[in-house]
């Protein structure tokens, strides 16, 4: 609540009974990241799968926390229920974010950072559709529970990335078997370039891709665990899911989302 009390315009430093505002915020990305883990363990149960309660990782960022996790114990029974489990996060929590969204553009602005900094958020496709319906005020800063449903359309992209065990490398690798490995190992040392040419050649942040190409590269040498029946290929709904999964995640971020200035 502290960080979401700042997101206000508050001081709960010079005044603690501020942190109280940050409530609003606190419960919409709590929803959020909630969201997507309880899609994953609904369906992990529902497959037979040993998996945890998610939990939540404090931490002193923007939005307060690192997000939830859960864990996974025991093998994966086959490719459908890898797919399941992979998509079911992604897009239950886009779907919460999108009524997040909604909810927060439907209240009046207010100012989300404090001090001399100013944080410009890039709207992605997805979000900019949203206010073809809810007029967005571009000349005054969003609201936070707007900002938190946006936050929860950054993440499940890059949850998305088709890398290791994030959400994305289970889809993928569910898709597409075996093969999914090759562009697993690549793609991360991809990010890497494409941080530095949004850097030097186009004067904007890109150090979120450089960051997430580092980070994404340990994903990708740890590898994907196989199922144990890898055999049987998904049926086409699933493969039609797996793209639109996909395609939702592209229309939920841009190259550069966020920059400080």
């Amino acid at each position: 609540m502290v960080m979401g009390s700042f997101l206000f315009g508050a001081d709960p430093i010079s005044n603690p009974s501020d942190v109280l505002k940050g409530i609003p915020f606190t419960i919409a990305i709590m929803t959020v990241l909630g969201a997507h883990e309880a899609g994953h363990y609904i369906v992990a149960k529902k497959h037979g799968m040993h998996t945890s309660l998610p939990y939540f990782i404090p931490f002193p960022s923007l939005i307060g926390t690192m997000g939830a996790v859960i864990k996974h114990r025991g093998p994966i029974p086959d490719r459908k229920a890898l797919f399941d489990v992979g998509v079911s996060g992604p897009l239950i929590g886009l779907f919460v974010s999108i009524v997040i969204t909604v909810i927060g553009l439907l209240q009046r602005p207010i100012q989300i950072t404090g001090g001399e900094a100013q944080i410009q958020l890039a709207l992605p496709p997805l979000f900019e559709f949203i206010t073809y319906f809810i007029s967005l005020n571009e000349a005054a800063p969003m609201h936070p529970v707007a900002f938190a449903g946006w936050v929860g359309m950054l993440l499940t992209a890059l949850n998305l990335i088709p890398v290791g065990q994030l959400d994305g490398g289970h889809v993928l690798r569910a898709m597409a078997g075996e093969k999914a490995s090759r562009l697993s190992r690549i793609l991360p040392f991809l990010l890497i370039p494409l941080g530095f040419y949004i850097t030097y050649f186009q004067n904007r942040d890109g150090f979120m891709w450089v960051f997430w190409g580092l980070f994404l590269s340990l994903f990708a040498a740890s590898g994907h665990p196989k199922p144990v029946n890898d055999d049987v290929p998904l049926d086409k709904w699933r493969m039609v899911i797996g793209i639109i999964a996909f395609v939702l995640g592209l229309l939920s971020i841009t190259l550069v989302p966020i920059q400080v200035q």
